[in-house]
């Protein structure tokens, strides 16, 4: 499909700029694309060849039941996952982790360390306990035994027992903004294993493209990514293609005030978005969050140190991009009546 303009609310959207370049029938890669509702929110998942088109259902329904199984792991609405399991115990005494959960939470802690806690799991002690249920609410001071429980290093792993144990029984995990991007990577895999050659998944508008590259990612389009203004209205302020890899937005155009500082327990400062390119989509998820909470100035200046494609946009409109995204390629629409000359 093309992409218009303007995208109808979307933070983030994909589309391909062409229609499918002409190709023989003896030389097209079979495709499928499906969508189901999972973690709260659509996962499309756009996948191609080389494999026959029964092959291609059956590696595209494992990769929405990988997503299942992240969800049954991390799911802060459950209370029987294993992450709401461990949110009840791990404060009382060692939690064993599944080696599944224990690798989601060890890359999502090694995060929370590099961004200094910008992103921090934690921050479920505010946002798990329905404490800012309105933006009213994220806008006042927690309660101070709620602060003084998030903190990444309020948490301990023990690798040899695979355990992981809370030193203050007021911390929780949340995982809503790594555990999309967890989804992804684990789709991702199954479609990989399954012996499929390029994919592009969109959940909820976070994207994940592998095989951007091949002839039927190129002709897919299916490494063009478009993100959109975080005003609700949907017009585009950035057209860029991505390598393999995943471009993650976080914005508050919907939920004002929804993104929480861990670092004070309150609303985040910064009102518009950050988008953030990464290889990996527990990577993009995590940190699209932590360059929100640390504004621009900040954001930027992270980005720029770590080699890291960002992107924000403010509230004013003003658009601010570092090195790395800069360097990304960008695409334009192409009417119709061009495209066709050009097939020709």
């Amino acid at each position: 499909m093309r992409l218009s303009l303007c995208l109808g609310g979307a933070v983030l959207a994909t589309a391909a700029a062409l229609p499918p370049r002409a190709a023989s029938a003896g030389r097209a890669r079979p495709s499928v694309r499906r969508v189901q509702y999972r973690m709260g929110t659509v996962l499309e998942i756009d996948a191609a060849g080389p494999l026959p088109a029964s092959s291609l259902e059956a590696a595209v329904e494992r990769a929405f039941a990988a997503v299942g199984r992240v969800e049954s792991r991390l799911s802060n609405w459950s209370p029987a996952s294993e992450l709401s399991r461990a949110n009840r115990a791990a404060g009382r005494s060692p939690f064993t982790l599944s080696p599944e959960t224990w690798g989601s939470l060890s890359a999502a802690f090694a995060l929370a360390e590099e961004t200094g806690g910008a992103f921090d799991p934690t921050v479920g002690a505010i946002t798990i306990s329905k404490l800012v249920s309105t933006p009213a609410d994220r806008n006042q001071d927690p309660a101070a035994a709620v602060l003084a429980s998030i903190g990444y290093r309020h948490a301990r792993f023990d690798p040899e027992r695979g355990t992981l144990a809370f030193d203050s029984a007021e911390t929780a995990i949340d995982s809503g903004a790594f555990g999309k991007g967890e989804g992804l990577d684990a789709a991702a895999a199954a479609l990989r294993a399954g012996g499929v050659e390029s994919a592009r998944l969109n959940f909820g508008g976070q994207i994940l493209v592998f095989g951007s590259a091949t002839p039927a990612g190129r002709t897919g389009g299916y490494g063009r990514v478009a993100v959109a203004a975080p005003d609700a209205s949907g017009c585009v302020v950035s057209r860029v293609e991505i390598p393999d890899g995943s471009l993650s937005t976080s914005g508050d155009a919907e939920q004002p005030g929804h993104l929480i500082d861990p670092r004070t327990g309150r609303a985040a400062s910064f009102h518009g978005s950050a988008s953030v390119f990464a290889a990996a989509g527990l990577r993009a998820d995590a940190l699209s969050t932590a360059l929100f909470v640390m504004g621009p100035d900040a954001g930027l200046a992270f980005a720029d140190a770590r080699s890291i494609a960002a992107f924000f946009v403010e509230a004013s409109g003003a658009r601010r991009a570092s090195r790395a995204w800069r360097r990304l390629g960008s695409w334009a629409e192409t009417p119709p009546a061009a495209a066709d000359r050009g097939n020709s």
